[in-house]
């Protein structure tokens, strides 16, 4: 037997035996806490729109006589659509119930597509007090009907006030 008054080598900490730790029920947690917030969590779906500036005067000229290369524009006003080649207005399409009328601008789209100089390149020229998702939603209707490059440009209510 041992004296009571003899230290003992180990360190009073090294001589209680340590317990064993139970995760358990931190993993339970875990295990239910985490599908919960991937469930929970929104995924950011972003989407882009090309288009191009309609370019200046010396970009959109043919090389052989001087003059600008024709492109289709869509007009688009909250009253009606236009498509125009140049100055000349080739068709006007005006707004029925609050909307437009897509079908009828998909039949104009592909009719004039080869009355143009530049049969890829649309451009669309939006008043101020059209929303966005009909600019939007006719863009996607230049490129059903063939237009693979679209500009955007703004559209004056009277072009010769510029306003």
């Amino acid at each position: 037997m041992r004296p009571a008054f003899v230290k003992s080598s180990r360190s009073p900490s090294e001589q209680v035996d340590m317990p064993d730790v139970d995760v358990t029920p931190i993993m339970n947690m875990f295990i239910i806490l985490i599908p919960f917030l991937v469930s929970m969590a929104v995924f950011t779906h972003l989407s882009i729109i090309e288009l191009t500036l309609p370019p200046n005067v010396g970009a959109g000229m043919d090389d052989s006589d001087g003059k600008p290369r024709l492109k289709l524009t869509v007009v688009i006003t909250p009253e009606y659509l236009a498509l125009t080649r140049g100055d000349r207005m080739l068709d006007s399409l005006s707004v029925a119930n609050g909307d437009y009328n897509y079908d009828a601008l998909y039949a104009g789209l592909t009719r004039y597509r080869d009355s143009v100089d530049i049969q890829d390149e649309a451009i669309l020229a939006v008043r101020d007090a059209v929303k966005f998702k009909y600019v939007v939603r006719i863009m996607d209707m230049c490129r059903d009907a063939g237009f693979s490059r679209l500009g955007l440009s703004s559209a004056t209510n009277d072009p010769l006030e510029g306003e």
